[in-house]
């Protein structure tokens, strides 16, 4: 099998338990399948996102260096869109028969919705701690350090504030993340719970539980001798881990400072942190030391040095992997009597317990313990069986094997990656023929309709919420002239803050002129599309009623000239309507555009609006052939200097389009919102998506709600057996 794993560190990189493990387990999958990682490295003296590759013993690493940026927000700590776009690659390249995810902090939250919802990939989760539901990851409160009941809202928001220094810190953020966890997990098909209390919290949080299976951690046990019967000379309690408040080694220090005799403390882990360096300057001591990093490869070493390994943690650890490997090592432990912990031992069997964050009953236990070494000797082995790493795999490989990879017809992106914002559908400055609203066959709609310019705060609201969840584009009206939305100059400030694109469809006439808005377009624009139907003023005018040829040109030429100037990656294209009246004008605008240096030509065959374009239609009886001979010789013409698009060849004889052949390019990937907020989900004319069904509104439904509906999945299901889908002329053929 060719199985890609998914975590937020690994070794030599990271150390701590979930990193140690997905490397023992990643190394054992790859004695007999293909394994690659995909984790993230922090480190500011490179490039953010570089992509470094590497094989580590037979298993193929891939690390991007991500580092949280000094503004970031709370929706950093979740979302990153820029992973979600690495991941996607990785998955190409890999393409591989299954997902298994250690934690996604660090990285993307989204990454099982985009295994899942575009790659049909099944998705297995190890559960490691509380982080899919507890935005610090360990259920514990940072203001009082106390243990947290199962999170809510209101609780959350109160944390949140107090750990960010944020009084007024919004409980939408924690319910926007909330509720897309919900959507992350309805995505992942497995769960490894290697505790009970981690087992009953993600069911108790509302994940099915036929999905979550116990499934305690395993270990590489030949790598780890039995541990030595006779005590040291001096009594010699350790700690093995990350140096943090939430393990609790100032508990342990504090306790150990009181008792009396001959003993001494030896704590391993980094404490280059102003927590660890306070502990070292208060605690250090001939009786206390602290010796630093290790590697787990000397595991063995560090254990041998103990008599007893001390886990004081204050939050409900999960199964701590330094428990178990203690006691396949058979070396006695002392732990916290909650949690994970507190099911790995049993008091005065084979270890013991005190009672969690109390420092004084720490303190009795190991001078206890001091003072009678004798018991260290009198405990039994585990009674939990230390799990070994061969029948993890096994058992993983098991379930791997049990889920099914399907290849999804339309991959469903976690949100969508371009959205339409009609912003104003009865503002435009020209009436050309074939307009559904201008045009003179149809300018009574205008008065029928009576639409209104969009509310900007819907265009705000949903771009701020998307641009966290992967939005990269929007396109404002598509109906009328977007620069004369009264809000348009708004429209670009919002783009440049929340680094999305515009990809802007205009008529080139420029309202407040060419000189006002090209330098402003430029820091924002994907891709402008200029509409024009000919250089001959006569043939443009005729269909681009109300425009000035001459003028249009100069202000497109103008355009080009300063994003010469200025550099950048945004495109220019031309953009044609496919009629009788401008057929033999194509080729002129295609030599146009190569001459004054836009990269693309699109055009698009008529869409019927009234009766009086019959006569313009080109896919007809006596048309086609007229069409197909220009066709033909406007690729000769472009020639490789220029793109053309949809200058393809009509054949009347080919049968009728095949549904099974064909697909929509937009769905599970673009959205539409209308002028008064409703959603979309086709640009075909209003009039004809609304057919498709209610998908509710922005005022009332929230696009990601909306986004991830049963109604729109549905649709995204049941695609083609609509009739308008069954004619569209926009369909793509599969490849």
């Amino acid at each position: 099998m060719r199985i890609l794993i998914i975590i937020h560190g690994y070794p030599p990189y990271y150390m701590a338990g979930s990193e140690v493990y997905t490397y023992n387990l990643a190394r054992e999958l790859a004695k007999s399948n293909d394994v690659f990682v995909f984790h993230r490295i922090e480190d500011k003296t490179r490039p953010l996102y570089q992509i470094t590759d590497t094989v580590n013993e037979g298993v193929n690493v891939r690390y991007i260096n991500n580092y949280e940026p000094s503004n970031a927000v709370f929706y950093d700590k979740y979302l990153n869109p820029r992973i979600d776009d690495e991941f996607r690659n990785y998955v190409k390249i890999v393409n591989p028969d299954v997902v298994h995810i250690g934690h996604l902090s660090h990285l993307s939250t989204q990454i099982p919705i985009i295994a899942k919802r575009e790659f049909g990939l099944p998705v297995l989760f190890t559960i490691h701690d509380f982080w899919m539901f507890c935005h610090r990851g360990q259920l514990i409160n940072p203001e009082d350090w106390q243990i947290c009941p199962l999170p809510n809202a209101e609780q959350c928001t109160h944390c949140a504030a107090f750990h960010y220094r944020k009084p007024d810190f919004d409980a939408r953020q924690i319910e926007e993340r909330d509720s897309h966890i919900k959507i992350v997990n309805d995505c992942i098909d497995v769960f490894f719970a290697p505790s009970h209390t981690l087992e009953k919290f993600y069911v108790d949080m509302g994940v099915d539980p036929k999905k979550v299976f116990y499934s305690k951690y395993g270990f590489n046990v030949s790598k780890i001798h039995k541990h030595k019967k006779t005590p040291h000379t001096t009594t010699t309690f350790g700690f093995t881990g990350r140096i943090i408040h939430n393990k609790g080694v100032h508990i342990l220090c504090e306790a150990f400072s009181k008792v009396k005799g001959d003993a001494r403390l030896v704590i391993w882990g980094d404490a280059d942190s102003e927590y660890g360096n306070n502990l070292k300057k208060k605690y250090s001591s001939k009786n206390i030391e602290f010796k630093g990093r290790y590697h787990n490869d000397d595991l063995q070493q560090v254990l041998d040095s103990f008599d007893v390994l001390v886990c004081p943690s204050i939050w409900l650890e999960n199964a701590p992997l330094v428990i178990q490997e203690a006691q396949a090592a058979q070396l006695p432990v002392l732990v916290s009597d909650r949690g994970g912990m507190a099911e790995l031992v049993h008091d005065g069997i084979d270890g013991f317990t005190f009672r969690l964050g109390d420092a004084d009953d720490l303190r009795l236990k190991m001078q206890r313990i001091i003072d009678n070494p004798e018991m260290l000797s009198a405990l039994e082995p585990s009674i939990e069986k230390v799990r070994t790493i061969q029948d993890d795999a096994e058992f993983c490989v098991q379930k791997y094997r049990e889920l099914t990879k399907t290849s999804p017809i339309y991959p469903h992106r976690p949100s969508p990656w371009r959205i339409t914002f009609i912003t104003n559908p009865d503002k435009c400055n020209l009436h050309c023929k074939m307009c559904d609203t201008f045009s003179a066959d149809n300018r009574h709609r205008l008065r029928e309709l009576h639409r209104e310019e969009m509310n900007f705060s819907v265009v705000e609201k949903t771009v701020e919420q998307l641009a966290n969840h992967g939005l990269k584009e929007i396109i404002p009206s598509t109906m009328g002239e977007p620069l004369l939305y009264s809000h348009f100059e708004q429209l670009v400030d919002l783009c440049k803050k929340f680094n999305v694109k515009m990809n802007l469809t205009t008529n080139g006439t420029f309202p407040k002129g060419v000189e006002f808005w090209a330098e402003k377009l430029l820091d924002v624009i994907s891709d402008v599309k200029f509409s024009i139907n000919g250089i001959n003023p006569e043939i443009n005018e005729s269909i681009m009623c109300g425009v000035n040829t001459r003028k249009q040109l100069d202000n497109i030429e103008y355009y080009l000239n300063i994003r010469k100037k200025n550099g950048g990656n945004s495109t220019v294209t031309l953009q044609c309507t496919f009629m009788k009246s401008n057929l033999y004008e194509l080729e002129n605008i295609i030599r146009w555009a190569i001459e004054h240096g836009v990269d693309r030509v699109k055009g698009h065959h008529l869409w019927k609006t009234s009766e009086s374009l019959d006569c313009e239609m080109l896919r007809t009886g006596d048309n086609a052939p007229l069409w197909n001979e220009v066709c033909a010789k406007c690729h000769k013409i472009a020639d490789g200097k220029i793109r053309l698009e949809n200058f393809v060849p009509v054949d009347l004889n080919a049968p009728a389009i095949d549904d099974n052949d064909t697909f929509c390019q937009f769905l599970g990937k673009e959205l539409w919102v209308e002028y008064d907020g409703s959603y979309q989900v086709c640009c075909c004319p209003s009039e004809v998506r609304k057919e498709f069904g209610d998908f509710g509104n922005v005022k009332d439904v929230s696009p990601l709600e909306m986004w991830n509906s049963q109604a729109y999945c549905n649709f995204i299901k049941d695609w083609g057996d609509s009739e308008n889908c069954k004619k569209c002329n926009m369909r793509r053929k599969r490849i």
